[in-house]
């Protein structure tokens, strides 16, 4: 997997481990001697006073304090949180963050899939295009996959943007496609890299190293 000085990281859906990926890549290359910077520009469900699981998580693997510019508390799309807490999210003042935050790699965790509404006239795709990195795109193996994951990356092209690879997280439950579903996403998007995570306990960071370390040079597919 090529790692670009920016990398924009999001899922198929919510809830598809993207945070335990972005952690994983984080961890590794601060291992490696990286100044990694992992950062959660928006997160919802967020507790008060808290900077939220996942930005805590990312601190954690990246080894610098949580990262997270706008935490809203109620675990809904963040146009509606944000309407609720009376939290205007403004696109500009989130591109100006990052780049206050940047390190020199720097992964950029979105909020749950490709188009979540940020705003009412923003959406998370059109973020990641306003910020021009390539895009992570991260999925759960499991039946369904295929067409989730070529939707997302064929919006992510329509964007004008590139995918920095593909990365298939473990099955909650087995079914018949979860053997062959890295393979067929490997023909049917070619020139993408595909990668398999390997399971992992989210809060160990040896284990969130190891499998990161993994994904970077192919490993446990």
């Amino acid at each position: 997997m090529r790692v670009a000085p920016v990398i924009f990281v999001t899922g198929t859906d919510t809830g598809v481990g993207k945070t335990v990926v972005t952690a994983a890549l984080a961890a590794a290359l601060a291992d490696a001697g990286v100044g990694v910077r992992a950062l959660k520009p928006i997160a919802s469900g967020v507790e008060p006073g808290s900077a939220g699981e996942d930005a805590t998580l990312l601190g954690l693997a990246a080894q610098h304090p949580p990262k997270v510019a706008v935490a809203l508390e109620a675990a809904l799309s963040p146009h509606l949180a944000a309407e609720r807490q009376g939290v205007v999210i403004d696109a500009d003042a989130i591109l100006r963050w990052i780049a206050s935050e940047r390190g020199d790699i720097t992964l950029v965790e979105g909020v749950g899939g490709w188009e979540v509404p940020l705003t009412r006239s923003l959406r998370v795709s059109r973020l990641a295009q306003m910020l021009g990195a390539p895009v992570l795109v991260v999925a759960r193996n499991r039946l369904g996959v295929l067409s989730q994951v070529l939707l997302t990356v064929a919006a992510v092209r329509a964007r004008g943007l590139t995918v920095a690879a593909i990365v298939l997280t473990p099955p909650l439950q087995d079914d018949p496609s979860v053997a062959s579903n890295a393979a067929e996403l490997a023909s049917l998007c070619p020139g993408i890299a595909v990668r398999s995570m390997i399971w992992v306990a989210p809060w160990n960071r040896a284990e969130l190293a190891d499998a990161g370390r993994r994904l970077l040079i192919g490993a446990g597919q």
